[in-house]
């Protein structure tokens, strides 16, 4: 087997195995339930407000630290911490020993960006496109079995909510022992950077000429205008010097983090970027809060109708689903530079309209139909944005700007929570009326990329 073969393997089977986690369908439903924890809807809105506030402030700490201890230390942890966090939901009783529980399960999602990064940091550019559908086939995998091993179990009274967090538990600490045998990384991007990793080509040609314009999304700053190998610095970042190899923390530290400087300024002075990051972080906010809150949506329904919850199918169908559609989207040939904000906007727009119904609909068909639509629409465009930004960046800062961006989203996820949910904040909103305002903020961000679509129109004529 390939040595970047071997690495994708050992890191698509943890993903696989972490994803497996039959008790999430139903999380809700078990927290809010007099057989268990008895939970209110008040409860369940301050214990999951907590945990958005702990994963901003874990994810800036996590990124770093991932690059730093080159990556299979977090992997680890990111294992350790979903075992913390599930013993915390089986056996913990009060609201302060569900926040505590979701401090770690913040850590356990913010380390997310371990397990999507690491792969960048072992193999060649040459296999990042492979690499990178291997590790994704395997979360939406693991997110699928995940949904219809729950289904089934419930469906024929196998286990019930509580005890599908034995199974959760069980998944997670395989996943945990497994990751201790992924393979070591030696180099990271930023803080123990591969010097003779991904050079520009004809870097090593003492014949080289200028560095053409296709190619210099991927050179550093400080190479873009070298038209021979005489000019290059002795500090240039493709020979290690034996200084470097001495450096100190400080010194190393100074030097990643004019790499990660140099890294944000390229890809967010590119207009662009920031247009397609910025709906990516919008939406994804969108979607978080989505995913946190819709459960209770479906529990007041399930009542209140007296149908059977179909929690766990429903997410299988809207994983698969949205990974085809996503596969699919590699197919298309559409010019994004022109259809990008008319195509974001209709679909911004679809969502919220989606929600507003989810949000006033009585029988769960309707809620499910507009849950598995959204989530498509959701997975369709954010697998295209990412194709759009990772064109248009260097090769090397596909977790930088994946970073950035989740940053950005949690950023509003925090804003948005406060206000919207969060029981001290200045409006407390129900679950219903919350959904009626995450439709209302889809609908303003659909206009939004409206008005960008016009003001180009504009512009051009």
């Amino acid at each position: 087997m390939e040595a970047w073969l071997k690495y994708s393997f050992f890191l698509c089977v943890f993903g696989l195995v972490k994803e497996f986690r039959p008790s999430e369908p139903f999380v809700t439903h078990y927290l809010t339930d007099a057989r268990w924890k008895n939970f209110t809807d008040k409860d369940i809105q301050s214990i999951f407000s907590l945990g958005t506030y702990a994963c901003l402030i874990e994810s800036v700490f996590v990124f770093l630290l991932t690059d730093l201890l080159r990556y299979k230390p977090v992997i680890v942890l990111d294992g350790l911490f979903a075992i913390i966090a599930y013993i915390l939901i089986i056996w913990g009783e009060t609201r302060f020993q569900m926040q505590v529980m979701e401090v770690f399960y913040s850590f356990f999602i913010a380390a997310e960006v371990a397990y999507y990064t690491y792969i960048y940091a072992q193999v060649d550019t040459e296999h990042y496109q492979k690499v990178t559908s291997h590790t994704r086939a395997a979360y939406l995998f693991g997110r699928a079995l995940c949904g219809i091993v729950a289904q089934i179990l419930v469906w024929t009274d196998a286990m019930d909510y509580y005890q599908l967090n034995f199974l959760t538990l069980g998944a997670v600490s395989f996943a945990t022992v497994w990751a201790l045998f992924i393979p070591n990384v030696k180099h990271s991007i930023y803080f123990h950077r591969n010097n003779n990793r991904n050079k520009p080509e004809g870097i090593d040609n003492l014949g080289m000429s200028v560095i053409d314009d296709e190619a210099k999304i991927n050179v550093p700053s400080n190479y873009r205008t070298i038209k021979n190998t005489s000019e290059v610095p002795n500090n240039n970042i493709f020979t290690k010097t034996k200084e470097e190899n001495k450096m100190t923390f400080c010194a190393r530290s100074k030097m990643a983090f004019s790499y990660l400087w140099d890294d944000f300024k390229t890809a967010y002075t590119n207009i662009y970027v920031l247009k397609w990051s910025l709906w990516w972080a919008f939406a994804t906010c969108g979607f978080f809060q989505v995913l946190n809150y819709v459960q209770l949506i479906w529990k007041d329904v399930s009542e209140n109708s007296h149908e059977k919850l179909q929690n766990g199918i429903v997410e299988a169908a809207y994983t698969l689903i949205g990974g085809a559609t996503s596969l699919g989207c590699g197919w298309l040939r559409f010019n994004w530079q022109v259809l990008g904000e008319s195509t974001l906007a209709l679909c911004s727009i679809i969502q919220g309209i989606l929600l507003i119904i989810i949000a006033t609909a009585d029988t769960l068909a309707v809620e499910y139909i507009c849950y598995v639509s959204y989530g498509v629409l959701h997975h369709t465009m954010k697998t295209i944005a990412n194709a759009e930004i990772s064109k248009n960046v260097r090769k090397d800062s596909h977790g930088l700007i994946l970073g950035v961006n989740t940053f950005m989203a949690l950023a509003f996820q925090t804003v948005f929570t406060f206000i919207v949910v969060d029981t001290e904040g200045p409006l407390a909103l129900s679950p219903e009326l919350q959904f009626k305002t995450y439709g209302g903020y889809y609908l303003v961000l659909g206009s939004l990329f409206d008005s960008f679509m016009f003001l180009k129109i504009f512009l051009n004529f």
